[in-house]
């Protein structure tokens, strides 16, 4: 072996060496320490894997439970973003009960009623910011819950309470809520001028002609079914009485089917008009673009 190739030998054994002195210098990963469960905890939430995330969350407050009011607050927010409504609202409350005055207080208090609203459940959303908006101190989560109940209100189809609520928040000192009020209040007017369909006239018109208050609210196939039916029924019983006198089995059956057919034709009407309005109010508020907070 020559010199050169004992230098390189030499060098490749004292490369290894140091190598491994410092890898076994390194001390190992503790894992189940509880810095690195908060870090796992955080990156399943950033995941998206809320329900895992939970659980780390917990194991990190059995380890450090003096920290437990933003960890309990990120369990609940888990709890809210996996959709389960009813674990998320008990977590704020727990929250609420352990930390009547904490950092996070008002933060929890508009999280439950979003989390109603989130979940179609409008008017216990409405009725909880009411009771709890003297609460909520932190003037920016106030204004956004003020602006969670007009938008509760606009979803129920109760135009007046949503203008009047969006109206009084545009001159909030909250810019973005000042700004999107001004959009939601025109809803809210164009809300309460969509054309309707009065119950009442619907049924009023199919007890003058049956089948009219369908033709009243669009459903032209329907009035006609309506006009048919109740005719045809009415005019068998009556040959039936023409023929038979009051003794007809045949115009007491048909007679009956007919004033059955009679008054289930003024019924339909009604809901007819009901259906109407409720779906021009549905295909207005999908136009209605929704950012919470």
């Amino acid at each position: 072996m020559n010199t050169t190739q004992s230098l390189k030998f030499l060098f490749i054994i004292f490369f290894t060496t140091t190598l491994l002195s410092s890898v076994d210098s390194e001390e190992p990963i503790d894992y189940y320490a509880p810095e690195n469960v908060r870090k796992f905890a955080d990156f399943l939430y950033e995941q998206g894997d809320y329900l895992r995330a939970v659980g780390e969350y917990q194991r990190y407050l059995f380890y450090q439970p003096g920290k437990s009011e933003e960890t309990r607050y990120r369990i609940a927010l888990c709890y809210r973003f996996a959709g389960q409504t009813e674990q998320a609202i008990q977590n704020f409350q727990v929250l609420l009960r352990a930390y009547p005055e904490g950092r996070f207080t008002s933060q929890a208090y508009y999280q439950i009623g979003a989390t109603y609203f989130l979940h179609d459940q409008f008017e216990q959303s409405v009725g909880f910011l009411h009771e709890v908006l003297p609460h909520i101190t932190n003037a920016r989560q106030h204004a956004e819950a003020e602006q969670l109940i007009g938008l509760s209100y606009l979803m129920q189809k109760q135009w007046s309470e949503a203008g009047q609520v969006f109206k009084t928040l545009q001159g909030s000192e909250v810019d973005s809520v000042s700004q999107k009020a001004v959009v939601y209040h025109s809803y809210a007017e164009k809300g309460a001028d969509l054309p309707t369909r009065s119950p009442f006239l619907s049924g009023v018109l199919s007890t003058i002609v049956p089948g009219a208050g369908r033709l009243y609210t669009g459903r032209v196939s329907d009035a006609f079914t309506s006009l048919f039916i109740v005719g045809l029924t009415g005019w068998q019983a009556y040959e039936g009485f023409q023929r038979d006198g009051l003794s007809s089995v045949k115009g007491w059956t048909l007679g009956t089917l007919s004033g059955i057919f009679y008054v289930g034709n003024i019924y339909g009407s009604v809901i007819s008009a009901r259906v109407y309005n409720r779906r021009v109010a549905d295909e207005f508020l999908t136009t209605l673009s929704i950012e919470l907070p």
